[in-house]
């Protein structure tokens, strides 16, 4: 990072507000091992308009449920305490995102590709062996992955398409362009983001390393590495468009940290699909624009 060139962002970044103080007690709750449904449950009913979309969430087509959930302590019985959390965490989260200026990228087509991302990282998750409490984790961090390229939109959207413009002229990888431009990139933002609003570790790390892999924690790496094969695979399959044309060859060492195999991933195309419909109403929640 070129922190002199880097410095209208790092401002804007400043000015942003922080999550909700009621999504930051639920983070804290949530990752308490000692901390109840009840315990959840009282956090949540502080804020009843954060209740409400979360419950939206829950009775949607994206879990399917034959019946409707009318309680949020019933939700998180249900789903558990780590799901919930990433639901009001990702509705928090897309809604500080809303507003972002149109010019370099297409919102509709980028956000298309985040929810690719993050419905092809929860299909590995569940094919790999992921504990039903933490496949919403990797959800999360495909939904994410990208989420510093909104703030760079938003300052300069004219010159961010001529930076993504130029990254797909050389069929380059579009972080190197953002660098040289703006001194900072999407990964380096997304950590910034991540911190401020006090996420987990694997959360900043799928925001910030899916291009720097060699930086992974050990403990992060299914989880990141899985955001980076569904980054590169939904960009094969131009599932959505997020700026950034590169799909990067994937190295044998990762599909066997993650467990998966090329083949297997191909199998899931049309559950993809299918899913990135049912998970549409993630941003019809946050009225994504």
């Amino acid at each position: 990072m070129d922190d002199s060139k880097a410095a209208i962002v790092l401002r804007h970044i400043d000015r942003m507000p922080s999550l909700s103080p009621t999504v930051a007690k639920i983070l804290q709750v949530a990752n308490d091992p000692t901390s109840s449904a009840n315990d959840l449950n009282k956090v949540i009913s502080l804020d009843p308009v954060l209740a409400a979309k979360v419950l939206k969430l829950v009775n949607s087509a994206y879990f399917g449920f034959s019946e409707q959930v009318t309680s949020t302590v019933r939700a998180i019985v249900m789903l558990g305490l780590n799901t919930i959390k990433n639901l009001a965490v990702s509705t928090a989260a897309l809604e500080a995102m809303a507003g972002s200026a149109k010019g370099g990228l297409d919102m509709d087509e980028f956000w298309r590709h985040l929810l690719a991302t993050g419905v092809c990282a929860k299909l590995i998750a569940r094919k790999i062996g992921i504990h039903k409490n933490f496949l919403e984790d990797f959800f999360l961090g495909g939904l994410m992955h990208d989420i510093g390229k909104v703030i760079l939109n938003r300052i300069n959207p004219v010159g961010y398409g001529k930076v993504i413009g130029a990254a797909r002229e050389k069929q380059k990888p579009l972080h190197l362009f953002e660098t040289a431009v703006f001194g900072i990139n999407h990964g380096e933002i997304g950590r910034l983001l991540g911190e401020k609003w006090g996420l987990q570790s694997q959360l900043i790390e799928a925001m910030s390393k899916h291009h720097c892999l060699a930086e992974v924690k050990d403990e992060n790496k299914k989880l990141v590495f899985a955001v980076h094969i569904s980054n590169n695979y939904c960009k094969k399959l131009e599932a959505g468009f997020g700026g950034n044309a590169y799909v990067e060859k994937i190295a044998p060492e990762m599909w066997r940290e993650v467990g998966l195999t090329e083949d297997a991933l191909a199998d899931m195309e049309g559950f993809l699909m299918e899913g990135v419909e049912r998970a549409s109403v993630f941003l019809q929640s946050s009225d994504k624009g």
